[in-house]
């Protein structure tokens, strides 16, 4: 029985009729295999170029909103060194002004003046007062109504930018007291 199955075995191995006909055709690569295949790496290439510099755009955008952020939290401190000097610079500044912030740095202090300038030859930052009115009965902010309150202002500092062709800005809104009564 096992000289059977061998025979068998030997038989079917020689049979070699089947085969001749395909050896043909697999000696090389057709045109129109390494045009597919070249086609398929062209826009493997191209679509990550693409995507390398989508992510270069985003990154460059993340980077000029993270130095938007700092200058308006830098704006915050500015108003409150202010503050801090006297209330009398913050005081006397005209409400629903656009005011920009500078160093002055001879007197080593902040300052509000009306000419608004770039800073890092990108960003303008503007600050704007508003008056605060209060409850009488709950002393609470009050946006109606109420009394002025001559020792808070309310205040917008607000960054802004060109980025792809359309201005971007970044605000930050706070209150500032007279809390040193100078």
């Amino acid at each position: 029985m096992f000289l059977k199955k061998q025979l068998k075995f030997r038989s079917k191995k020689h049979d070699m009729t089947s085969c001749t006909s395909h050896t043909n055709l697999n000696r090389g690569f057709s045109l129109a295999e390494i045009l597919i295949g070249s086609s398929i790496i062209c826009l493997s290439l191209i679509l990550i170029i693409n995507l390398e510099t989508g992510i270069s755009k985003l990154g460059f955008g993340s980077t000029q909103r993270v130095q938007a952020g700092m200058l308006a939290e830098e704006g915050v401190t500015a108003i409150n060194s202010m503050r801090n000097a006297s209330w009398q610079n913050i005081g006397v500044l005209s409400n629903n002004t656009l005011y920009g912030l500078y160093w002055n740095q001879s007197n080593k202090n902040w300052q509000a003046t009306t000419t608004i300038s770039l800073v890092d030859n990108k960003f303008t930052r503007t600050v704007v007062f508003t008056p605060i009115n209060r409850d009488i009965a709950s002393f609470n902010i009050v946006d109606s109504g109420g009394v002025p309150d001559t020792d808070t202002r309310g205040y917008v500092v607000s960054v802004s930018w060109q980025e792809n062709g359309a201005t971007s800005t970044r605000s930050l809104t706070s209150y500032i007291h007279n809390i040193y009564n100078k």
